[in-house]
């Protein structure tokens, strides 16, 4: 497979790659052995990973988690490069990442399985973006993206039983994922706005009824709830690791209310805003 793959980090905790497909006409690249242990975020397009017994169709919005010492194959169905950004870890952290993912051990303990997708949450998604992000610039702090990365891995290996991803036509890959895409990145870089319907659904050149109808169709959740989610996780991560008032907070991330802020986080995550921090 022709790819650009750039090592953006280096850690004792993992490496982070930036893949990005160089394919023009890809069908199907030949057998490749996987050395390590990965979870790859697919940021971009669309592609079938072909594993022992599974043909998984791998797009933008989902986790790929890949165990070592199996081969793959990568095919494409359509002109839509893929881009991911690759968590790899050395052999010495693969137990503790196991003993994260006990709720994965349907399929860290099978060795007939040997990757998996998992549908990423809005806060899984809003990590990512903050640390890919960082990541981009010539200095950043490397604690707090290390303490990130291990808040996502936590996240990504604890999703629990078996879940179906319900799977999409190539047309709603090829046509409705770029622009589903193109949103939610516009959610993570202005959480803190007032974003309205109509100015998400012009982003994508849809009227906001036929919008607000596909994203729910392909997320799961409304853009609402979305923005929701992608405020309270930015809150979460002030509350621990700032000093700021929680009144500050909670207009830093987009809430017009200390009331609504302080409810929906003890609804999100069981405690109160003042709580978290004792």
């Amino acid at each position: 497979m022709e790819a650009i793959v750039q090592n953006i980090y280096q850690s004792p905790i993992g490496n982070v790659h930036n893949f990005l497909c160089q394919c023009q006409q890809c069908n199907l690249s030949a057998w490749e052995h996987q050395d390590t242990f990965s979870i790859a975020f697919i940021r971009q397009g669309n592609f079938v990973f072909k594993v022992f017994r599974n043909d998984l169709d791998a797009f933008n919005g989902l986790f790929l988690v890949c165990k070592p010492g199996y081969e793959h194959r990568v095919g494409h169905v359509h002109e839509m490069p893929d881009q991911c950004t690759i968590f790899s870890f050395p052999a010495v952290n693969v137990d503790q990442l196991e003993e994260q993912g006990r709720e994965l051990s349907w399929f860290l303990k099978n060795p007939d399985l040997h990757a998996v997708l998992i549908k990423a949450t809005p806060e899984m998604e809003y990590l990512h973006h903050r640390i890919f992000n960082l990541l981009q610039k010539p200095h950043f702090p490397r604690l707090w993206v290390e303490q990130m990365m291990l808040e996502l891995f936590s996240l990504v290996l604890s999703r629990g039983q078996h879940k179906v991803i319900p799977p999409l036509t190539d047309k709603q890959k090829r046509n409705h994922l770029p622009v589903i895409s193109s949103v939610k990145t516009f959610i993570n870089e202005n959480l803190s706005e007032d974003i309205t319907l109509p100015q998400l659904a012009a982003s994508g050149h849809l009227s906001p009824f036929h919008f607000n109808r596909l994203f729910k169709q392909m997320t799961g959740i409304t853009p609402y709830n979305y923005l929701l989610q992608v405020r309270l996780k930015e809150a979460h991560l002030q509350l621990r690791h700032s000093s700021q008032p929680v009144t500050h907070i909670a207009f830093d991330t987009g809430f017009n209310s200390l009331e609504h802020f302080s409810a929906a986080y003890k609804k999100q995550f069981g405690l109160a805003p003042s709580q978290m921090r004792r």
